[in-house]
């Protein structure tokens, strides 16, 4: 399969993402990533709002205007991220169902193989719920 789009982050922020997304188990972590023209130049790690954040995560909605805020100064694109605590690194029938009313990439850490480093992988999901695979390419 030819990954369709790529995104770029750079280490040190990957790195914050992964100890975000590993100190949030086992319950599932979130956050979003601010880009621009493919490279990740943000990371808003958040707390998860769901009613049951060990099968779900949503970002509350004051981090979400705070996020939108910020984004927006530098005219940036945003990433929502989450992990998977017990299961592979794609998107559930439920976060495609959330995925394709926003239309931004989805970044999906899993723990399954803990205590192994979490792994990801990223995904556009169109509005009709199709997925579409990307790469995560980590940059110095």
């Amino acid at each position: 399969m030819v990954n369709s789009f790529v995104v770029r982050i750079p280490e040190a922020i990957y790195q914050e993402m992964l100890e975000h997304v590993s100190a949030g188990y086992p319950n599932e972590a979130c956050g979003a990533l601010g880009s621009k023209d493919g490279l990740v130049v943000k990371n808003y790690p958040t707390a998860n709002a769901a009613e049951q954040p060990d099968d779900f995560s949503i970002i509350g909605e004051a981090d979400m205007v705070r996020i939108f805020n910020d984004i927006d100064d530098y005219d940036g694109d945003m990433i929502y991220y989450h992990s998977h605590p017990i299961s592979e690194a794609y998107p559930s029938p439920r976060d495609i169902e959330w995925a394709k009313r926003g239309g931004y990439p989805y970044l999906i850490f899993s723990l399954q193989y803990r205590p192994e480093p979490p792994y990801s992988r990223i995904f556009i999901i169109d509005s009709s719920g199709a997925v579409t695979e990307g790469r995560v390419e980590i940059v110095k």
